[in-house]
């Protein structure tokens, strides 16, 4: 994606005022740095000429006026660049949030782990540069160097033309390295991915590996990917100081051929002392703005990427939703028998685990799902979730068909506690209303009563303001997984799908587990992934996916 590509602008659009200040801001700056060079060589043509007189004070109070305009105009530019980058980064972010949680299972697991947490990091805060220094250095250079020409054009023509024929030599190297630069920094931003997506996945399988002792076994390709990361960084910036130093010495080139110019007809006296000090002052206004857009250019591409990154993200979204909207009617908050019909469980391009299941699951029971690992429990809660297209079948959901069903709809009104439940860093009341946000102080206690937790927590010195660690730090297994379950009585969704809810509990919380799924089946209908046959004995339905598992060819 190119910096001023159109697929930037909708990007831009919550920071409109900010950047219309940036580029009112950055013209009148223009006009000021003009109007600088030509009250600047009043003053000192004044003190040369009658430094006595005093009729240079007049000069003298123009300069430091349009200096200290110079001053103030440059710090609104800057404080509405760096306002703009902190509404678009926030509008990114958002973005990027609400694409990922559109995908669909598949097109989620074809990205990287590490991916989407380095795009909402670190490539959001890369737009700050592209929008805070190349933005406002590509409005001056569009600006500016006009401005100047005409200005030295009225002062001696053939200045005007010695600038004028030098000038394009600029944006000509600019746009060659920009080339470059660019690929350079696309390949930087892939080797990033790959150096996120790798160590998150050695992170989150750290335990694993020490307790098959091969954590010393990633070290060499950890320390390869960094590597790979740091060569590419490294190369970009090489390139970026070799540019630099070009566009520096073309401008410099060009200014000292008006300087060697005006100096001679200075000396021969064809030209007075005050056009030479307008010319030799606002020759160097006419490349510095494209020399700094040359720099900026660096600093940009990687907020370009990161445009490009989202943009393809946003769209693979959108393909990714591939449904016909249904009626809100037809789901109301009230559970509908669920019909798998003659169904197939299977990954895109992958092979069936499971084929020709047909089951009603009713409203108001508990359902449970058995069979042996690996033989699709997980993959049918996935199904059920929206979250995996069926291979073969039709699931309906009352009258409505779920592959037509709006995911946002559907998921509305099904609470899902998943093998590992999450918790958020931040207090327990603030975990719990992730259920039901608008939940009185009342409710969050009444639901804590249903796990038998309301006592343990109100004799917390801070209550349900007690504040959580990651992943629920400083919550047993077990009151992990209690308040996980709270958050789903809290809800009181039509459908609740549990996916293993007892497992690595003690007996005591099992039995609190097991009055809470019956709680459940009073108002929902109750779907429960089960290993123990406690959890197995209070269902209504139990549905052995094994009786439906594809053999596998040994």
């Amino acid at each position: 994606m190119r910096p001023l590509d159109p697929r930037v602008l909708p990007h831009l659009a919550p920071a409109r005022a900010s950047l219309a200040a940036v580029l009112v801001g950055n013209t009148l700056a223009g006009m000021l740095i003009v109007g600088q060079a030509f009250a600047g060589a009043a003053l000192i043509v004044g003190v040369l000429d009658a430094p006595s007189s005093g009729q240079w004070h007049a000069a003298a109070w123009w300069f430091a006026g349009v200096t200290l305009a110079r001053a103030v105009l440059g710090r609104v530019v800057d404080v509405a660049a760096s306002r703009a980058a902190a509404q678009v980064g926030t509008r990114l972010r958002d973005l990027v949030l609400r694409s990922a949680l559109s995908l669909s299972a598949t097109s989620l697991s074809r990205r990287r782990r590490g991916e989407l947490t380095t795009l909402a990091t670190r490539g959001v805060s890369a737009v700050e540069p592209y929008l805070t220094r190349y933005l406002p250095a590509l409005v001056l250079a569009t600006v500016l160097p006009v401005l100047t020409l005409v200005a030295i054009a009225t002062q001696d023509w053939i200045s005007a033309l010695i600038v004028l024929l030098t000038l394009p030599l600029l944006p000509v190297f600019a746009i060659l390295i920009g080339m470059t630069t660019r690929e350079k920094a696309d390949r930087q931003w892939r080797a990033l991915g790959v150096l996120a997506g790798h160590f998150l996945d050695v992170v989150r399988g750290l335990p694993t590996l020490v307790t098959h002792r091969r954590a010393a076994a990633q070290v060499p390709q950890i320390r390869s990917v960094t590597d790979h990361h740091r060569r590419a960084t490294a190369s970009t910036l090489k390139l970026a100081f070799a540019s630099s130093a070009a566009l520096e010495l073309i401008a410099t080139i060009s200014v000292a051929l008006v300087a060697v110019s005006v100096g001679l007809r200075l000396a021969g006296g064809s030209l007075d002392l005050q056009t030479a000090l307008v010319v030799l002052l606002l020759a160097p206004e006419a490349y510095w703005p494209i020399r700094r857009v040359g720099a900026e250019y660096h600093a940009a591409a990687e907020g370009t990427a990161t445009f490009d990154a989202i943009t393809r993200l946003v769209d693979s979204g959108v393909a990714s939703r591939g449904f016909l909207p249904v009626e809100m009617s037809i789901l109301d908050d009230a559970p509908r028998t669920i019909r798998l019909d003659e169904i197939a469980l299977a990954w895109p391009g992958h092979d069936p685990v499971v084929q020709g299941l047909s089951a009603r699951i009713r409203p108001g029971t508990i359902t449970a799902i058995v069979g042996p690992s690996g033989c699709g429990k997980s993959t049918l809660l996935q199904v059920l979730l929206g979250e995996l297209p069926l291979a073969e079948g039709m699931i309906r959901v009352g009258a409505a068909d779920l592959a037509g069903l709006c995911p946002s709809t559907w998921r509305s009104r099904v609470a899902h506690v998943p093998q590992r439940p999450w918790l958020i860093a931040d207090s327990i009341a603030a975990n719990l209303r992730l259920g039901r946000p608008d939940a009185s102080e009342a409710d969050l206690y009444a639901a804590l009563a249903a796990v038998d937790l309301a006592e343990t927590v109100a004799g917390l010195p801070d209550g349900l303001d007690t504040h959580l660690g990651e992943e629920g730090l400083g919550l047993s297994a077990g009151q992990r997984a209690r308040i996980a379950i709270a958050r789903v009585v809290l809800a009181d969704r039509p459908y609740v799908v549990l996916d293993e809810p007892t497992a690595h509990l003690d007996p005591d919380t099992e039995r609190i587990m097991l009055d809470v799924l019956r709680l459940l089946a009073e108002t929902s209908t109750v779907l429960v992934v089960a290993h123990r046959d406690a959890v197995i004995e209070v269902a209504d339905q139990v549905i052995d996916l094994g009786a439906f598992a594809v053999a596998r060819a040994e």
